[in-house]
Protein backbone atom coordinates (compact mmCIF):
# COMPACT_ATOMS: atom_id res chain seq x y z
CA UNK A 1 0.00 0.00 0.00
CA UNK A 2 1.22 3.79 -1.08
CA UNK A 3 1.65 6.34 1.06
CA UNK A 4 -1.06 8.69 -0.02
CA UNK A 5 0.34 12.19 1.59
CA UNK A 6 4.42 11.93 0.59
CA UNK A 7 4.72 15.30 -0.67
CA UNK A 8 2.01 17.21 1.24
CA UNK A 9 2.24 15.67 4.88
CA UNK A 10 0.39 17.09 7.58
CA UNK A 11 -1.43 19.62 5.43
CA UNK A 12 -3.28 16.69 3.44
CA UNK A 13 -5.97 17.34 5.03
CA UNK A 14 -6.42 20.66 3.63
CA UNK A 15 -7.05 19.14 0.10
CA UNK A 16 -6.44 21.82 -2.57
CA UNK A 17 -8.15 24.37 -0.49
CA UNK A 18 -6.00 27.73 0.86
CA UNK A 19 -3.27 27.50 -2.41
CA UNK A 20 -0.38 26.26 -2.38
CA UNK A 21 2.13 28.62 -1.17
CA UNK A 22 0.04 28.66 2.30
CA UNK A 23 -0.25 25.03 2.51
CA UNK A 24 3.76 25.14 1.81
CA UNK A 25 4.44 27.05 4.68
CA UNK A 26 2.61 25.61 6.95
CA UNK A 27 4.24 22.53 6.42
CA UNK A 28 7.79 24.16 6.48
CA UNK A 29 6.34 24.96 10.00
CA UNK A 30 5.36 21.95 10.74
CA UNK A 31 8.52 20.22 10.44
CA UNK A 32 10.89 22.36 11.80
CA UNK A 33 8.97 23.12 14.72
CA UNK A 34 9.39 19.55 15.65
CA UNK A 35 13.16 19.49 15.35
CA UNK A 36 15.51 19.32 18.40
CA UNK A 37 17.74 22.89 18.71
CA UNK A 38 20.70 22.97 21.13
CA UNK A 39 20.54 23.87 24.58
CA UNK A 40 22.31 27.74 25.32
CA UNK A 41 22.90 26.32 28.53
CA UNK A 42 24.29 23.03 28.83
CA UNK A 43 24.98 22.80 24.57
CA UNK A 44 23.22 19.32 24.14
CA UNK A 45 20.69 19.14 21.17
CA UNK A 46 17.77 18.27 23.45
CA UNK A 47 15.95 21.60 23.56
CA UNK A 48 12.17 21.13 22.31
CA UNK A 49 8.78 23.03 21.79
CA UNK A 50 6.68 22.91 25.19
CA UNK A 51 3.77 25.85 23.92
CA UNK A 52 3.76 28.80 21.32
CA UNK A 53 6.67 30.62 21.90
CA UNK A 54 8.08 28.49 25.31
CA UNK A 55 11.11 26.06 24.92
CA UNK A 56 12.67 23.63 27.54
CA UNK A 57 15.42 21.82 27.77
CA UNK A 58 14.97 17.81 28.91
CA UNK A 59 18.50 17.70 30.31
CA UNK A 60 19.20 20.99 32.32
CA UNK A 61 15.15 21.65 32.89
CA UNK A 62 15.42 25.35 31.80
CA UNK A 63 12.77 27.04 29.87
CA UNK A 64 13.60 29.61 27.23
CA UNK A 65 11.44 32.22 25.40
CA UNK A 66 11.64 32.26 21.51
CA UNK A 67 9.99 32.78 18.41
CA UNK A 68 6.46 31.25 18.32
CA UNK A 69 7.46 28.00 15.95
CA UNK A 70 11.33 27.97 15.88
CA UNK A 71 14.17 28.31 18.84
CA UNK A 72 16.20 30.97 18.08
CA UNK A 73 18.89 31.89 21.03
CA UNK A 74 19.79 34.92 22.16
CA UNK A 75 22.66 36.52 20.96
CA UNK A 76 25.68 36.80 23.48
CA UNK A 77 26.33 39.76 24.97
CA UNK A 78 29.38 41.50 23.93
CA UNK A 79 31.77 43.46 25.89
CA UNK A 80 30.89 46.43 24.32
CA UNK A 81 27.34 46.00 24.99
CA UNK A 82 28.27 45.15 28.80
CA UNK A 83 30.12 48.85 29.06
CA UNK A 84 27.38 50.66 27.54
CA UNK A 85 24.81 48.88 30.44
CA UNK A 86 27.56 49.97 32.84
CA UNK A 87 27.61 53.66 31.41
CA UNK A 88 24.31 53.83 31.53
CA UNK A 89 23.25 53.15 35.15
CA UNK A 90 25.83 55.11 36.35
Amino acid sequence: MSKRTKKVGNTGWMGPRYGIRIRRRVLDLDRSRKLDSACPRCSTVTVSRVASGVFECSRCGTKFASGAYLFTPAPPITRSEKAAEAKSEA
